[in-house]
């Protein structure tokens, strides 16, 4: 009789521990979806954004084409300047992710195809758009922020978001309205713009890529979990 109550007492404890860790994995899964809201919210505004500069880029590119030396085109000119740098930093929503890796807990989970999905996104989250944004993107933005220096007054961008972040019509300095307009600077800039825009463009594919893993996780671990 000892040895049934023991035995049984440890069958109680391990149905105890199951059910907690049951629980636990549902909690952990329910974060998961947390974390991909943010993810794909901040996936889509990425995207929007760069497709904005890029169109502000080939805008510009356009326009350094024509007569520099009129106020009327030099003013369209800035105006187009003031969006190129229209950036958004990678902020990836790790929390959960770092918690199963980091506590061991990714044990928890007992569905091999949600474990799997899981870090695969992550290696492609981290891969895909946190180390392109700092390795490919970054630099090309500097490479084209040093061009424009030799062609435009930073002090225009200053005063314009001193007014106001709205739209707005842009101030020209004093003439002259550009520190050069010098051909071979000003299609160093254009062709700097363009290999930056090229980057973005190639950013965006991958943006829409991860924004894709990153539905199908989530319907995955909804479906798994019956989740809503």
């Amino acid at each position: 009789m000892l040895f049934l109550a023991v035995f049984c007492g440890f069958l109680a404890e391990n149905w105890r521990e199951h059910i907690v860790e049951h629980q636990r994995e549902k909690e952990f899964m329910i974060s998961m979806l947390s974390d991909l809201k943010a993810d794909t919210t901040n996936l889509h505004l990425m995207g929007i954004t760069f497709a904005n500069a890029i169109n502000h880029i080939d805008t510009i590119n356009e326009l350094l084409k024509g007569d520099m030396n009129n106020p009327d085109h030099a003013a369209k000119i800035y105006q187009q300047y003031m969006n190129i740098y229209d950036y958004y930093k990678w902020n990836y929503t790790d929390r959960t992710v770092e918690q199963l890796k980091n506590s061991g807990n990714f044990r928890l989970i007992r569905k091999k195809n949600v474990s799997d999905m899981i870090m695969s996104y992550d290696v492609a989250i981290r891969g895909f758009v946190g180390n392109m944004q700092d390795m490919y993107i970054l630099p090309e933005l500097r490479l084209m922020t040093d061009a424009a220096r030799d062609v435009f007054y930073s002090s225009v961008i200053r005063n314009y978001y001193k007014e106001t972040f709205d739209y707005h019509p842009v101030r020209l300095p004093e003439r002259p309205w550009f520190i050069s307009v010098e051909k071979n600077k000003v299609h160093k800039f254009i062709n700097l713009s363009e290999e930056y825009a090229l980057s973005l463009e190639s950013f965006n594919a991958n943006l829409k890529i991860a924004a894709d893993r990153a539905v199908n996780l989530d319907s995955t671990i909804r479906k798994e979990y019956h989740l809503k």
